[in-house]
């Protein structure tokens, strides 16, 4: 199989493209600058130099890990079609309806148990749209336009066979968003007491270590039973806040007290509802394509701990 990866240097794109070579896959990494030694330097916008790579490259499968916006994903839909056998694209839990909820821009009956890829998708359009909407030179104005739920309708209705993976939040090594640093940092300072707002720790989410998701990714590029298919990537069995500061505090050797107390009304905490959980239900995945997490739970701790260990060193 012969694999053009759409973001093949970033934070999952880099080791997608490890994951794939490890199955004797051939990679074709595209990224804006290229990304060193066998990376292909090109704008997603460039949809005909694009197209015309993968034909030169004799490309059969499309990895899209940057589909954000329908400017920058609709064009690459329609110009692939007919030109490649199947396109995966990298969506995102955030397409369902709890999440609107959590973040405040509806208020529908949050639904508390997992959800399978039937669950009702947001209402609402664009999650991170500021308002007023960003400067047009913002670097992140891209963010007002975000949202993935049209993409994946536009893949559906397109005449392109696909799979579209729906992440969870991804951590690990090169985690730029540092998802746990809220927990292991003060661990790592030998802090005495790690405070947090008893909503968060109570709070249920799907994360995803990026090897696992990478391998998922990999996995389900090539295998028959995903073509067509809408699949929730992600842990099996996420556990609460609180579950996942016992599970560092281990893997650290912080022996801690932990105590809650409200975020501050200018937390990022704050801001959000938590009575909305966002808990995939990942069996239909597992169970269509055979998979499972490659990485032990006990390596995931380790290498977010000492990813976290390089960063607080770098900083102090």
């Amino acid at each position: 199989m012969t694999v053009l990866v759409l973001g093949g240097t970033g934070f999952i794109g880099a080791p997608l493209v490890r994951a794939l070579r490890a199955r004797g896959d051939d990679v074709v990494s595209v990224s804006r600058d290229g990304g060193g030694p066998g990376g292909v330097a090109c704008d997603r916008t460039d949809v005909p130099a694009l197209t015309a790579l993968a034909r030169a490259r004799g490309v059969d499968t499309v990895i899209d890990l940057l589909a954000y916006t329908r400017a920058d994903t609709l064009p690459l839909i329609e110009g692939f079609g007919g030109q490649v056998e199947r396109y995966v694209l990298a969506s995102s839990l955030d397409v369902y309806r709890n999440y609107e909820g959590l973040h405040r821009k509806a208020s529908p009956i949050p639904i508390l148990q997992p959800l399978d890829e039937d669950a009702p998708l947001r209402t609402t359009r664009h999650p991170y749209r500021a308002e007023p909407r960003r400067a047009a030179g913002d670097a992140d104005a891209w963010l007002d336009d975000y949202d993935k739920i049209p993409l994946e309708d536009a893949l559906r209705r397109a005449d392109l066979r696909h799979t579209i993976l729906r992440l969870p939040m991804v951590y690990g090594p090169g985690d730029r968003q540092q998802r746990f640093r809220w927990a292991i940092s003060p661990m790592l300072k030998g802090r005495p007491r790690l405070t947090i707002d008893p909503g968060w720790a109570a709070w249920r989410t799907t994360y995803g270590f990026v090897g696992d998701v990478t391998d998922a990714l990999a996995h389900a590029a090539g295998h028959a039973g995903a073509v067509d298919r809408t699949f929730n990537l992600g842990e099996a069995e996420p556990p609460d806040h609180r579950e996942w500061v016992k599970r560092f505090a281990r893997t650290v050797g912080w022996s801690g007290l932990v105590e809650t107390r409200p975020a501050p009304q200018d937390s990022p905490i704050a801001t959000l509802d938590l009575g909305y959980p966002l808990v995939a239900d990942t069996r239909a995945f597992r169970a269509t394509c055979g998979w499972r997490e490659p990485t032990a739970l006990t390596e995931r701790l380790e290498r977010t701990v000492a990813e976290q260990r390089v960063r607080e060193t770098v900083s102090s």
